[in-house]
This record gives C-alpha cells, structure tokens and sequence, in this order.
C-alpha cells in the first residue's frame, strides 16, 4: 500500500478534548473557527485541515451551537433532559461522576507536577542570571 495513501492515525479522546476545548473558546472570544483550527492542529500535531474535518463531522454535533454564527447557545431544558437521558439508570450517572472525579483527580495530579516543575526551572533560571552576573562582574573587575 502506498505510503501517502496510508490510513492515518486514530483520533484520541485527548486530542478529541483538545480540539473542542480550542474551537470552543476561540469562539466564545470572537476569534474565526479556521484560527481555531490552526492553533489546535499545531498543538496536537495535525493538519488544520484535519482539525477542521474532524470538528465539522464528528464532535460539533456533540455541543449547542447557533448553526449561523457557530456560537454557544444556552442549553434549553430539552437539551438538560436529553443529556440525562443518555444514562438510563443511576448507577449509569454514578458511574460517568466516579469516572468524571478519576479524570480531575488525574489533572489535578498533572498541574501539581507541571507547578513543581515551574518552580524548578525558575530557581534555576534565577541561578543562571547569577552565574552571568557573576562571571560579568569578575570580567569587568
């Protein structure tokens, strides 16, 4: 099979996040769905182009947008009902609220390592420019 013809990678949920996160807030700011796209296919690694496709057939269907101006509507209780329909008992909406707390409880455990890894690279920025000063001082003496 040709290379180029070559099936290409399966969408992650992640990317599937990162690609809705992005559309969504960039619409909620004014800003054009194809900017959305680009920053979105620069942050997952894909074509804005394949952004774009997968935004359009598959996940905005999933959120309440006005189909002319491709911003957010409020969510009618139609919607509300419609969404709870989807899990037919409640062990169904126990299940999506332990997996919902796995999730956060994971995220939270990403920015707390992202957080100490911050403070790490400040202290040692903040070595380097003293090592700079440092040297420049003694050369300058």
């Amino acid at each position: 099979m040709d290379k180029a013809v070559e099936k290409k990678k399966k969408w992650t949920e992640e990317e599937e996040r990162i690609l809705s996160d992005i559309v969504l807030s960039f619409t909620i700011e004014g800003k054009t769905q194809r900017e959305a796209f680009e920053k979105a296919a620069h942050t997952i690694g894909r074509t804005p182009g394949a952004c774009s496709f997968r935004w359009n057939n598959k996940l905005k269907s999933n959120f309440n947008t006005d189909e002319d101006t491709n911003v957010l509507k409020q969510p009618t209780l139609a919607d509300c009902i419609s969404f709870l329909e989807m899990f037919e008992t409640d062990e169904g909406l126990f299940a999506e609220k332990i997996r919902l707390k796995e999730e956060q409880a994971e995220l939270k455990k990403k920015l707390h390592n992202a957080e100490e890894t911050f403070l790490e690279l400040k202290k040692r920025h903040k070595a380097l420019l003293f090592q700079i000063d440092t040297l420049d001082t003694s050369l300058h003496s």
